[in-house]
């Protein structure tokens, strides 16, 4: 099964760039994007908040969760070479019903809704690269709804660790618990009986 996480939309998004934009537009691109440093811990984006910037990730990591109750929720983790964004707030331009936080020290780029906006309308090429972007970011959608309905609880876990741009180890291991749909305690019982070389196909309570 192709790992979601496999794709970097930055580095897709800067290699389609360089062959199908102008070089006036691919400056104007450019200029528009703001440098960021942003240190651990940081919430980017509160509940009610309206998500007014698209976030170009070269080095750290940042997750998105939502509240259940007492319990945050994590619902989307990216890393280095990754685009992120409240997508229904940003695109919408109406509040945000999750948080968007770093996770690590993070730096890279970010352009406001309103620059965007203004680029993709303008630009029939511009509009095309928010298009291939959009297409991604479905496939990513759909290869994590497989994940969750074929695999195990501990397949998933075993799934996910051997992906390339895992966060595991880098982060606190009750974010990437939640975001594959389990407990901290059952994937802390789980990573002792995963097989790192070959999925056992054993399930977890």
């Amino acid at each position: 099964m192709k790992a979601a996480e496999d794709i970097k939309p930055l580095q897709q998004l800067l290699e389609a760039s360089n062959f199908i934009l102008s070089e006036p537009v691919k400056a104007r691109f450019q200029e528009s994007l703001k440098r960021f440093m942003i240190p651990k811990g940081r919430v980017l984006i509160d509940v009610g908040q309206v998500s007014q910037c698209l976030y170009f990730i070269e080095k750290g990591a940042m997750r998105t969760y939502y509240l259940r109750g007492s319990e945050d929720i994590t619902s989307l983790l990216v890393s280095d070479g990754d685009i992120v964004c409240i997508a229904e707030s940003f695109l919408l331009q109406k509040a945000s019903s999750d948080v968007l936080e770093t996770l690590e020290d993070t730096s890279g780029y970010s352009i406001s809704y309103a620059t965007y906006r203004k680029l993709v309308e303008e630009d029939v090429y511009m509009a095309g690269l928010a298009v291939k972007l959009l297409e991604q970011h479905l496939i990513n959608f759909t290869d994590r709804v497989k994940v969750f309905k074929y695999l195990s609880v501990e397949q998933r876990i075993a799934h996910y660790i051997k992906q390339p741009s895992s966060l595991f180890r880098r982060i606190p291991d009750h974010y990437i618990a939640t975001y594959l749909g389990t407990t901290a305690a059952t994937f802390s019982r789980c990573l002792k009986t995963v097989n790192m070389e070959k999925n056992t196909g054993a399930n977890c309570p």
